[in-house]
C-alpha cells in the first residue's frame, strides 16, 4: 500500500502514540474531575499536560482557553452555532469545507445572512476584498479556512485576522489542514475568536481529539450540557473554562496519545514538514508535466496536498487505476462541494487528491506518476 491520504488522517502515527494510548488503558487512570482519589488525579494530569502542550502551538492566553472537543468539526460547530443569533451576518469564503458550509447552511434557514469574499482560482481569499467587506458591512462573525483541504492553498491568515481586529469582528478559523503542517501566527492584541482543529492529521496524533482555542472574550454558547465534575450540586452548566464546553467523560487514552504526538512534533516537526514539502513539490512538478491534467493548487504557498482533475472526461479511470495498484488517495468531492463548484471540477467527477506524508518515498511518487501517465496515454 502506498498511502497518500494524509489529509484524511495521518499514517503511521508519531512514534510513542500507540504506546501512550495503551499505557493510559493499562494504568490505573480514572475520570477527570469526578473525585480526588489517585486514579482521578492521574487522568487530570494527562488532560492538563496535553492542554499545556497544545497551548504552545495555539498560543492562547491561558491553558483553560484551549478546549478539548471530539474533532475539528465539533469545535467549528460550537464556535459557529454558538455565536450567531437569528438574523446575524457572517463573512466567509466560497471554498469552505462542509464542516463550515453545513453549519452555515443550517443557520441560513434561521435567517442568518452569509456573504462570501472574493477568492482566486486556487481558493485563496482576496485580503483586500475581505477587508473592504468588513469595513462596509455589519458582520457578527468571520469564518475562513487556514489551508484548503482540496487545493492545499494557504490563506493569508495574519492579514485576515488583522482585518478582523481592525473592524472588531470575531473570527473562526478552520485549521484542520494547517496544524502540524505550518506555523500559525500569534494573533495581535484585540483578537477575538476561535482556532479549530484536530490532532489526527498533520500533528500525527490519534483520531478522537479536537481543539477549540479561544482568544479574547470570545465565548460561544455550548452545544452540549451535562456532567463536568465541577459544580456537581447545580443543574446550571458551569460558566468558566474549560468546563463550560467539556461536558461528559474525556477521551483520556487518546488524549494521552495526542500528548505523545505533540511531544514528537515539538522535536521533529520542522524536519517532518521540510520532507513533506519536498516530496509534495516533486509530485506536483511531475504531474504538472502531464498535459491531460489540470493542477488545482498553486506550486508555492501550499500544504503538502497535490490535487488534480482531468481537462476532459472523468477522473474515474485515474482513480480506478490507482486503487488497482493499492495507492490510497481521495477521489471525488472531498466533503467540499463549494470548493469544487468554485474550481469548476464538478463536470469531471471532482478531483484526485494526493496528500503526502514524510514517510513516503520518491520511488512511490514515481510509481504514482507513471500510473497516471499510462492512463492519460491510453495504455
Amino acid at each position: 500500500m502506498i498511502y497518500l491520504d494524509h489529509a484524511a488522517t495521518s499514517w503511521p502515527k508519531a512514534p510513542g502514540v500507540a504506546e501512550a494510548v495503551a499505557q493510559a488503558l493499562i494504568s490505573p487512570v480514572g475520570n477527570v474531575g469526578r473525585s480526588a482519589h489517585p486514579m482521578a488525579l492521574a487522568a487530570a494530569r494527562i488532560l492538563y499536560d496535553c492542554r499545556l502542550a497544545l497551548q504552545e502551538i495555539v498560543h492562547t492566553s491561558a491553558p483553560e482557553k484551549t478546549v478539548f472537543t471530539r474533532n475539528a468539526t465539533e469545535a467549528l460547530n460550537i464556535a459557529i452555532l454558538g455565536s450567531l443569533a437569528p438574523e446575524g451576518r457572517v463573512l466567509t469564503t466560497a471554498v469552505e469545507h462542509n464542516a463550515v458550509a453545513r453549519p452555515l447552511h443550517h443557520l441560513m434557514s434561521n435567517g442568518v445572512h452569509v456573504d462570501t469574499c472574493a477568492c482566486d482560482v486556487y481558493g485563496i481569499a482576496d485580503a483586500a476584498d475581505f477587508d473592504r467587506r468588513l469595513g462596509t458591512g455589519s458582520y457578527d462573525l468571520v469564518v475562513f479556512t487556514a489551508a484548503n483541504n482540496l487545493t492545499g492553498a494557504v490563506n493569508p491568515i495574519r492579514s485576515l485576522v488583522e482585518s478582523c481586529i481592525r473592524h472588531h469582528v470575531p473570527f473562526v478559523i478552520d485549521a484542520a489542514q494547517a496544524m502540524g503542517e505550518m506555523d500559525i501566527p500569534r494573533f495581535g492584541e484585540g483578537a477575538q475568536g476561535a482556532l479549530c482543529f484536530s490532532l489526527h492529521k498533520g500533528l500525527l496524533g490519534p483520531s478522537g481529539v479536537g481543539v477549540m482555542g479561544l482568544y479574547g472574550d470570545f465565548s460561544p454558547r455550548p452545544l452540549i450540557y451535562g456532567g463536568t465534575g465541577s459544580r456537581s450540586d447545580s443543574v446550571e452548566q458551569p460558566d468558566f473554562l474549560p468546563d463550560r464546553y467539556e461536558s461528559g467523560t474525556s477521551a483520556i487514552a487518546v488524549i494521552a496519545g495526542a500528548k505523545a504526538a505533540l511531544d514528537h512534533m515539538a522535536i521533529h516537526g520542522q524536519a517532518i514538514n521540510h520532507e513533506r514539502k519536498r516530496l509534495a513539490d516533486i509530485l506536483w512538478d511531475d504531474l504538472s508535466r502531464i498535459g491531460q491534467l489540470r493542477m488545482l493548487g498553486p506550486r508555492e504557498g501550499r500544504s503538502p496536498i497535490v490535487s488534480v482533475t482531468v481537462r476532459e472526461g472523468s477522473i474515474d479511470r485515474l482513480a480506478q487505476a490507482l486503487f488497482a495498484k493499492q495507492v490510497a488517495v481521495r477521489s471525488g468531492f472531498h466533503c467540499a462541494p463549494l470548493a469544487h463548484r468554485h474550481l469548476g471540477t464538478e463536470v469531471h467527477g471532482g478531483a484526485i487528491r494526493f496528500s503526502v506524508g514524510h514517510t513516503n518515498t520518491e520511488a512511490e511518487l514515481q510509481m504514482v506518476s507513471d500510473t497516471i501517465r499510462e492512463v492519460c496515454d491510453g495504455r
